[in-house]
């Protein structure tokens, strides 16, 4: 297990559903095995409410009563009860900056954690600031004067400050133009190789998950139903599911295509229910 830095082993998950009269129980995540290799990057696709987020909140530990094994495998002794090896920017995380705060001050948490001389620390932050196509001079700005994007953008450098092992993205692209997008995309990639940091982003698009991912897994109804390299994924799928994905983004499929698949995931629900 050198090199893997996630192992799942037959993981589950159910809870009830939204029915207040007769609540039932759903199954949410089905029998979940994976391994994921340190230093890699994961692109985590599929339809909404697959299940994608319910599994990174699995991982992260906010979700705990689940049956199966996650097993963590980590390189440095992380003791210190401010922070975690494992970290996640939530897709609307930075709507939890707070309004009437100064960055700056948001950013004096996370110092506390870190050994390293104040002035290096903000140096860092300045750097990463610039790497995320955000102006320096926002440090001075209170949560409040901040678009969606820049807000998202920053919560991420809060995280990435910390030097996480394991990152996982919900949905960052979600927020953001195309400039703050690619800045996003050569900052993931930054990341995952200076700091070899291990990263799980969650996107719809997996042609934007392809810009960087090392490996594509594709989530449906609970669970994976296909991974490997994004070269594979991309140029030899071998689920049917997986097919329909790639020609649902690249605009390719016809009217009677998308019906019959639909009709298709609607019976394998209605089967499941």
């Amino acid at each position: 297990m050198k090199n893997i830095i996630l192992q799942l082993d037959n993981v589950s998950f159910a809870a009830k559903d939204n029915n207040l009269l007769q609540p039932k129980i759903k199954s949410i995540l089905k029998d979940i095995s994976f391994s994921f290799e340190r230093g890699k990057i994961y692109g985590l696709t599929g339809e909404s409410g697959s299940g994608k987020t319910t599994l990174a909140k699995l991982i992260t530990g906010v979700i705990k009563d689940y049956s199966g094994k996650v097993t963590f495998n980590y390189k440095n002794n992380w003791n210190n009860v401010l922070s975690s090896p494992v970290q996640m920017l939530f897709q609307n995380d930075g709507y939890l900056i707070n309004p009437e705060r100064k960055i700056k001050d948001i950013f004096n948490e996370t110092y506390r954690i870190r050994n390293k001389s104040k002035k290096n620390y903000f140096n860092e932050i300045e750097n990463l600031f610039s790497a995320l196509g955000l102006d320096h001079k926002l440090l001075s700005n209170k949560g409040s004067q901040l678009s969606g994007g820049e807000q998202q953008r920053i919560a991420l450098a809060r995280i990435l400050i910390i030097e996480p092992e394991l990152l996982i993205l919900d949905e960052p692209f979600s927020s953001q133009d195309i400039e703050a997008k690619s800045s996003l995309i050569k900052l993931i990639l930054n990341t995952n190789k200076q700091m070899d940091t291990t990263i799980i982003c969650i996107s719809h698009d997996i042609f934007t998950l392809r810009e960087f991912s090392d490996e594509i897994i594709i989530f449906s109804d609970g669970k994976i139903i296909e991974s490997g390299t994004t070269n594979q994924i991309f140029d030899n799928p071998q689920i049917k599911h997986t097919k329909f994905l790639l020609r649902a983004q690249s605009l390719t499929l016809s009217k009677e295509e998308i019906i019959s698949h639909f009709n298709d995931e609607q019976n394998k629900r209605n089967k499941n229910s």
